[in-house]
C-alpha cells in the first residue's frame, strides 16, 4: 500500500513565492495528498489567497510564532503516513514526492528523506545548470538528474528544514521541531540530532532537485540573520551540553533520545478517514477546505 502524504508549508508574506511554490505542487505531485498552509501573521493577502483558493487546510496565526511553532501547528493538522515540512520559497519537480516517499518504504530504518537544492546547507547543495531567477530549464534540468540519479542517495548526519519528508511514527515518537529557536536556525539541526539519538537514519535522495528562492520570508523580518544564528547556535550547545568553540551542526547525538526530555509534545491527529479534529491555538484560527 503507498503512503499517504500531508504537506506543511509555513509562511510570512512573500505572496507571490508561496503561489509558485503552491503551482509547482499542483502541477507536478499526481500522489495522493492533502495540504496545510500556516500563515505567521502576513499582511499582504496570503492567507484571504489560500483560503479562496480551496486547495487545503488554512491555519492563521495574528502574529509571527517562527518557522519551529508553525510547523508544529501544521503537524498537528496532518494525517497523512509521511508529512512533508517545505519551504513556501520553493518550486518541486517531476517525480519529487514518489522518490523522496520511496527512499522511505525501501528503508524502515530511514525517518526522514530530503532532497538537493540550489541553495541549501553545503551537503545537499549541487550545481545547477539553469536560470535561477526565470528558472528557466529547471524541468529539463531537474528531469534529467532524477533519471541518471534513480534511486541513488545516502545517509546524512544533518538535514536542511528546507524540505523533509518525515515518517509519521518517528514524529509520534520525538515529537516535532523545538520553539526555543525563534524565528529560525538550529531548528532543523536539533530535529535531526533528535532522530538520530532515537536511531533513525536521515536519508539525501540525490534525485531529487527542489529550487529554493532563498530566505524570502526572513527578508520580510526586522531581524538580523547573523546575530539569530548565533543566538541559536548558542541555544542548541547549551541544550545538547556541547562545547562552544566548535560548530555544533551535524555532530553524533551526545547521548541516547530520553522522551522525557527530548520529545517535543505534538497532539497529532487521527489518520484520514477517520472522526476527530485539533483545536486551533489561541491566536488562531483554521478553516479547511478539500484539496483537488
Amino acid at each position: 500500500m503507498s503512503l499517504t502524504t500531508t504537506i506543511v508549508i509555513p509562511c510570512f508574506n512573500a505572496r507571490e513565492y508561496t503561489e509558485l511554490c503552491l503551482a509547482s505542487i499542483e502541477a507536478r505531485t499526481p500522489e495522493p495528498h492533502d495540504l496545510v498552509l500556516v500563515d505567521n501573521g502576513s499582511t499582504d493577502g496570503t492567507a484571504e489567497w489560500f483560503a479562496a483558493s480551496g486547495a487545503g487546510t488554512l491555519v492563521r496565526n495574528d502574529l509571527n510564532l517562527g518557522f519551529a511553532t508553525a510547523v508544529n501547528q501544521g503537524i498537528e493538522f496532518s494525517t497523512g503516513d509521511v508529512v512533508v515540512v517545505l519551504n513556501n520559497d520553493t518550486v518541486v519537480t517531476e517525480g519529487w514526492l514518489t522518490a523522496l516517499q520511496g527512499a522511505l518504504e525501501r528503508d524502515p530504518g530511514v525517518g526522514v528523506t530530503v532532497p538537493v537544492s540550489n541553495m541549501v546547507i553545503d551537503p545537499q547543495t549541487v550545481e545547477i545548470d539553469y536560470e535561477p531567477t526565470t528558472l528557466d530549464g529547471l524541468d529539463e534540468f531537474a528531469s534529467s538528474r532524477s533519471a541518471r540519479l534513480a534511486g541513488r542517495g545516502h545517509a546524512m548526519s544533518r538535514i536542511s528544514g528546507l524540505c523533509m519528508a518525515i515518517r509519521r511514527e518517528l514524529l509520534a515518537q520525538i515529537g516535532g521541531f523545538d520553539p526555543r529557536f525563534r524565528l529560525g536556525n538550529f531548528e532543523d539541526d536539533d530535529f535531526a540530532l533528535r532522530a538520530r539519538s532515537a536511531g533513525w537514519r536521515l536519508w539525501l535522495c540525490e534525485d531529487v532537485f527542489i529550487h529554493h528562492f532563498g530566505h524570502r520570508a526572513f527578508l520580510q523580518l526586522d531581524e538580523d540573520y547573523d546575530a539569530l544564528l548565533h543566538e541559536n547556535a548558542y541555544r542548541f550547545c547549551a541544550k545538547w551540553d556541547l562545547p562552544l568553540d566548535r560548530d555544533p551542526r551535524g555532530c553524533d547525538p551526545p547521548r541516547p533520545f530520553d522522551a522525557e526530555r527530548d520529545r517535543i509534545p505534538l497532539d497529532l491527529p487521527m489518520r484520514a478517514g477517520a472522526e476527530g479534529g485539533r483545536m486551533p491555538r489561541a491566536g488562531s484560527q483554521v478553516s479547511a477546505a478539500p484539496a483537488d
